[in-house]
Order: C-alpha cells, then sequence, then structure tokens
C-alpha cells in the first residue's frame, strides 16, 4: 500500500509522516506531534488524530523500521530518535512551536526530546506513559514469542489467513475502513523486528529519559489507565502496583503538571476507543487554551 502521508528522507532514509488539520493560524501556533508507543505504526493513533484534527494541526510519523519508514538496524536510540524527528517536522515545514502527545514509550522519548530543543516544545500530553524505573529490571528477550510472531507475519504477507489481530483491528475502526487498510499493510515481519530492535534499547533509552529530570512551567497533562491486563510475572506485578506513583512522578517533572486516572481504561483502549480519545481531547483543548491566553 503507497504511503497514505508524506516521504521524506532523513539521515540517509525515507521517514513516513501525516498531517491533517487546519494550517497553523500563524507562526505562534502549536502544532500537536504524536510520539507512538513501542513497537506501533502511526495508523494506530488514526482516531485520536481524527478527533483533534477537526481544531488542530496535528501530526503523526512512523519511527524507522514501521510503517512507511525505512529500516534502520541501528541500536534504538531515543537522541537519534529525537534529532530525526526534529529534521523530520522541519523537512514538512513544522517550524513553529508544538506540542508533544506521547503514548507508552512515546513519554519517555518525549522527555529526551524536550531535553534537547526546549525551544520548540511548548506542552507536553503524556498517555499511559513508561517510566524510566519500571526499566530497571528488564527480562530476557522473549526471543521464542517473538520468532512465532514474525513468522506468522511471514504467513500472513506470503497469503495465508489473516490473524485474529486484523479481525479485533476491524471491528475498533469499522467507522474508518481506511485505517483498517493501512494496519493491515503495516503487518509485517519487519515491523517485529523493529519491536525487538526498540525493546533490546528499553534500558538505555529509559537512561537517556531519566537524565532529563525537569521540563520548567510547560504546561504538562498525564492521563494513565487504572485498568491491568493480567501481569505474567512477578517484575509485571511489581510495575503495576507502581504504575499510579509513576504518572505521579511524571506530573512531577513539570511545575504545571496534571495527573488525571481516566477511569475504565487500560493501557491500549486510552488511545483506540472513542470514549477515551475524547477524554484526550477533552485535556488538549484545555492545554490549547491555556496557551492561547498566554500568547
Amino acid at each position: 500500500m503507497p504511503a497514505p502521508g508524506e516521504l521524506h528522507t532523513i539521515d540517509g532514509l525515507r521517514m513516513h509522516l501525516q498531517r491533517s488539520g487546519p494550517a497553523p493560524a500563524d507562526a505562534l501556533q502549536p502544532t500537536l506531534v504524536i510520539e507512538a508507543g513501542g513497537g506501533c505504526a502511526s495508523p494506530i493513533y488514526a482516531r485520536i488524530q481524527q478527533v483533534l484534527s477537526a481544531k488542530y494541526p496535528v501530526v503523526s510519523y512512523d519511527r524507522p523500521g514501521m510503517g512507511w519508514s525505512d529500516i534502520d538496524g541501528a541500536p534504538f536510540d531515543a537522541q537519534r530518535n529525537a534529532h530525526r524527528l526534529h529534521a523530520l517536522l522541519a523537512a514538512a515545514g513544522v517550524t513553529g512551536p508544538i506540542v508533544l502527545i506521547g503514548h507508552s514509550l512515546g513519554g519517555l522519548l518525549m522527555r529526551v526530546y524536550t531535553g534537547l530543543y526546549p525551544e520548540q516544545v511548548v506542552g507536553l500530553v503524556m498517555l499511559d506513559a513508561s517510566h524510566p524505573d519500571q526499566f530497571e529490571e528488564i527480562g530476557e528477550m522473549p526471543t521464542a514469542q517473538v520468532a512465532m510472531e514474525r513468522d506468522k507475519r511471514v504467513k500472513f504477507q506470503e497469503g495465508g489467513p489473516p490473524p485474529p489481530e486484523l479481525a479485533m483491528a476491524g471491528a475498533i475502526f469499522a467507522d474508518m475502513p481506511h485505517v483498517v487498510q493501512q494496519l493491515t499493510a503495516t503487518f509485517t515481519p519487519e515491523s517485529i523486528d523493529t519491536m525487538a530492535r526498540e525493546i533490546e534499547g528499553l534500558p538505555h533509552v529509559a537512561r537517556q529519559a531519566a537524565a532529563v529530570v525537569d521540563l520548567g512551567a510547560r504546561p504538562l497533562a498525564v492521563l494513565w489507565a487504572p485498568v491491568q491486563l493480567p501481569a505474567g510475572s512477578d517484575s509485571a506485578t511489581a510495575i503495576q502496583k507502581r504504575w499510579p506513583s509513576f504518572q505521579q512522578a511524571h506530573a512531577a517533572l513539570s511545575s504545571h503538571g496534571r495527573s488525571h486516572e481516566v477511569a475504565g481504561a487500560d493501557h491500549m483502549s486510552l488511545v483506540l476507543l472513542p470514549p477515551f480519545v475524547n477524554r484526550v481531547a477533552e485535556e488538549v483543548d484545555r492545554m490549547m487554551a491555556q496557551l492561547g491566553s498566554a500568547r
């Protein structure tokens, strides 16, 4: 499937960016930039982008190896990712202020981006964001599980039956059939290879994010999901117990940080299902109004 958005060459790699919504009214109006969670391509956030772009300029993109962006075999590094995103935005003409919206791993990446480009980032929205301390004791790579998932995608790309995950995507995005097509097109073995590199790099990325300890007085909204899925290990159970305190710690990074529990949401439904996406949009509206009044 052809890339639904724009392709720009950054560091010798073609990187994919999708933009929607009105153009910025002036040079000071922020553009919303969505930073995906680990192993996620941009179509996963299509509902959030659609809702937010009714009012604001919005950009999503694919990290190298995900979606329609070229594969990068280098180890996962948050600073490199930030530099590439910064260059990608510039290539796409997004040169004004931005508000970063990061889900899961995206919460770590946006901390690093803000530390490198503090003059550009005027606000942050963390959605059930990862915390550096949760990767203090990361287990070994689940190589057998990764291999099974990769093999499943190889067989699907060769004409095999669609896996259950795509049926679920079809139900979630029944009102957005083009998104189902995009998710089907990006259900590739290469995306599993990229996810594995991101998992391997998590301790390093967590240390990079932990070094950014102060986000100043920028508006920072932390929305988190209280519904936890079965943990599966003692370390995962321990992380679940600490999840509320992790989210409070995120909010404390800014003197204008706020933490909100989104009742009934879990880690993925927070960014997929309309009631929770609308709750995210309400928080973005509040932040954009706050930023507008300060202009």
